[in-house]
């Protein structure tokens, strides 16, 4: 008897996972999916904003290239502004090219100072689905006449 008694005290059971272990073990587990899913989300829509961004940098870029590169940029210019449009653009900005498949407006902002011989130029690269929101990207400029 004594034997038994010592038997059965020592000796456990182990027939598997009880339903509360399970319901802990997938509670964890899907706290844990969510969290990662939603980092990943997170890291995405940052990478989306990042591309375009850089996409609107480089059709900033490209505009103030056409101004830069003419002989006299004051002349060429002409203290006249282009209002914000759609791509393409008209002369002399009919060059600039979209390097990805993300739609973009462009304006170019010119002020002249009639006390000195510069004009301020500012590139300005708007979302179309934002109205009368400020530009996603802008690059201003000084240009001298002399």
């Amino acid at each position: 008897m004594h034997w038994v008694w010592k038997r059965c005290s020592l000796v456990r059971r182990q027939d598997g996972m009880g339903i509360l272990e399970f319901l802990v073990a997938v509670s964890l587990f899907s706290f844990t999916a969510v969290a990662l899913i939603q980092a990943l989300l997170v890291r995405l829509s940052i990478s989306g904003r990042s591309d375009e961004l850089a996409s609107a940098t480089t059709l900033a870029n490209q505009v103030m290239e056409h101004v830069h590169a003419r002989a006299n940029p004051y002349t060429m210019v002409g203290f006249t502004d282009l209002a914000r449009t759609n791509r393409p653009l008209s002369a002399p900005y009919a060059g600039v090219t979209n390097p990805t498949n993300r739609t973009f407006q462009i304006a170019v902002d010119v002020t002249p100072n009639a006390d000195l011989t510069l004009t301020k130029v500012t590139v300005n690269v708007y979302r179309p689905s934002d109205a009368d929101a400020a530009p996603l990207y802008s690059l201003t400029t000084v240009l001298d006449d002399q």
